[in-house]
């Protein structure tokens, strides 16, 4: 049975486990509509496959109630019900717990919206390259910006069943709260899926010599890259001290030269997950997803989980933070 979705005002809610997914029988949607299934059942959570069609605060989107209008409805409830179909091929997928639904309006808000209590919202992707919007489209890219949950976008040739292959969840890890918010969304992922977890810090001799502080500061004997270095060691060391407790999970850390974005599109080639963070808590606010996060959700070759900043985190970055590293 197909449910209709209404847009409602984007007020705090309780969360809700369910993950929301998109719809519109493209390539794209079809492989996020495989990947949430799996991420959903593997967890217990119910899933809401999304269908957004017509317009908002008009009868059936604007169809109307002819009998024209009624035959458009019907098709578009079958289109919410043949992603829900699809959902239930995955392995170990309840079908009772995939739900589907046709809502109007604007998709990228529509999807936010009824996303707002959700554990995630889930999106496709063409494929790596190009240009971020051309490349994305529009939905995806409203939902990202808009969103108040975590947001994972996959990419339609890449990996459909969460750890499946055994590869490692990665991790950018600047010393930021939304890099602290990525390493346990990363942990999360590696534990349920029996899975390695690698968080990475970059640093770059480009970033470190144009930051003003070097300038300013000096570093008498010591060149940018040695400096760069060793911020990215203490940086990785707080890395380091949250994983130290945290023993179910085969952790590693690692210290790679060059930009974050392009470490991490580089490595998600071997990965089965990049998790990333926003400096912000998305609304029309804060639309701070960060140049690491856009690149790499761009570019990866692999499913990329961007997770939110949690409300009440100070969203202002540790001054101790890594230059090398940026804001993910």
């Amino acid at each position: 049975m197909v449910g209709v979705g209404r847009t409602t005002s984007r007020e705090v809610r309780e969360m809700v486990d369910r993950v929301v997914v998109g719809y519109d029988t493209s390539p794209e949607s079809a492989a996020a509509v495989r990947w949430a299934a799996t991420y959903a059942a593997a967890r217990g959570w119910d899933l809401d496959v999304v269908h957004v069609w017509g317009f908002a605060g008009q009868e059936g989107g604007g169809a109307g109630t002819s009998w024209l209008g009624q035959q458009v409805r019907a098709q578009v409830a079958d289109v919410a019900e043949e992603g829900a179909a699809v959902a239930r091929e995955g392995p170990r997928v309840p079908a009772d717990a995939v739900h589907a639904h046709v809502a109007h309006g604007r998709p990228a808000l529509v999807l936010a919206d009824l996303a707002a209590d959700a554990r995630l919202v889930v999106v496709g992707r063409r494929g790596a390259g190009g240009r971020l919007n051309a490349l994305l489209g529009s939905v995806t890219t409203g939902v990202l910006h808009r969103s108040r949950c975590p947001v994972a976008v996959v990419p339609v040739d890449g990996p459909h069943l969460p750890g499946m292959g055994g590869e490692p969840v990665l991790v950018g890890f600047d010393g930021s709260p939304g890099s602290f918010g990525a390493l346990e969304a990363g942990y999360d992922h590696a534990a349920r899926a029996g899975v390695p977890l690698s968080a990475l810090t970059a640093w770059s001799t480009v970033d470190q010599s144009a930051s003003p502080g070097y300038w300013l500061l000096g570093y008498p004997g010591r060149s940018p890259a040695e400096v760069a270095l060793d911020e990215a060691e203490r940086v990785l060391e707080r890395a380091r001290s949250w994983s130290a407790a945290r023993h179910d999970v085969e952790v590693g850390l690692e210290v790679v030269e060059g930009r974050p974005a392009q470490v991490l599109e580089r490595r998600s080639r071997h990965a089965g997950l990049v998790v990333v963070g926003t400096r912000g808590r998305g609304g029309f606010a804060s639309l701070a997803l960060g140049s690491t996060s856009r690149s790499v959700v761009q570019r990866a070759h692999c499913p990329v989980l961007v997770t939110r900043t949690a409300t009440g985190v100070a969203e202002e970055e540790p001054p101790q933070r890594a230059r090398a590293a940026a804001s993910v």
